[in-house]
């Protein structure tokens, strides 16, 4: 497992790598400021990020942009005088430890972020294919009842000639679909 860090201690940046590397995870990346943390983890994308809330820039923004892109799992980093302004601020759902870091709590923490990130991952791979699959349908009704209305066929006789077409001319449905509907393929459906 490979997480990045932006940490700008060294004391606490040494004690995180020592800790994390006993549960073999590997620290492949580091940034000097939230923009620059931004860019390694666009780039490396690893599966998990810790981040000082003292890191030099908009931890918290930084952290709402990973979220939103689901680039990987964020573990904020504070010191105890902080929690206020996180809490009143922050409207991604991340989790905070204090520093410094008790290792055995470091290690539960990150497997279960390390798990949820995995399950929001894969839910989210989930709506993008129903998205996907509801576009498709929508544009096969559509381009049903056009067929319906042109060739004076029922429901179940346009769905077959638009199967058929799609075999034909060895395209997906969806494609045959989107041709009638545009009305690339209407002077084809006579």
């Amino acid at each position: 497992m490979e997480y990045c860090l932006g940490i700008p201690d060294p004391l606490h940046r040494k004690r995180i790598v020592s800790a994390l590397s006993l549960i073999g995870m590997r620290c492949v990346g580091e940034g000097r400021d939230c923009p620059h943390l931004l860019r390694v983890v666009r780039k490396i994308q690893p599966q998990l990020v810790l981040i000082d809330l003292s890191l030099p820039g908009n931890v918290l923004e930084t952290a709402s942009i990973i979220d939103q892109e689901t680039l990987t799992a964020v573990l904020l980093l504070e010191r105890p005088t902080l929690e206020e302004t996180i809490t009143a601020t922050c409207n991604v759902p991340i989790i905070v430890l204090p520093l410094p870091v008790n290792e055995q709590v470091l290690h539960y923490v990150v497997d279960v972020l390390l798990l949820e990130s995995e399950r929001r991952k894969k839910l989210q791979q989930e709506v993008r294919e129903l998205r996907a699959k509801l576009q498709s349908r929508i544009v096969i009704e559509r381009a049903k009842g056009i067929v319906m209305k042109e060739l004076s066929l029922n429901e179940q006789q346009a769905y077959r000639f638009l199967q058929k077409k799609s075999m034909d001319l060895r395209l997906p449905i969806k494609e045959v679909a989107e041709a009638v509907f545009n009305g690339d393929m209407l002077i084809s459906l006579k």
